[in-house]
């Protein structure tokens, strides 16, 4: 019996998340920041959450900014 898998958005992939956890990590390393175990995957999961706000706001903007009379 074939199952479908359910389709992920590019923010819900693992994927995505680990790659920036191992470049905060990697930065940390490189400045000789030691952090606690864990930390490295929440500060990616909030910089991509950051991120997504950020453009969801810029979007709010543009096209409210798209609406509104030339002056």
């Amino acid at each position: 019996m074939n199952t479908p898998i359910p389709e992920k958005s590019a923010i819900q992939s693992l994927t995505l998340r680990s790659a920036a956890a191992i470049a905060i990590a990697a930065a940390a390393d490189r400045v000789g920041v030691v952090l606690p175990e864990g930390a490295a995957q929440e500060v990616a999961g909030a910089l991509i959450d950051l991120i997504v706000t950020l453009g969801l706001i810029g979007v709010a903007i543009g096209r409210t900014r798209a609406r509104a009379p030339l002056a």
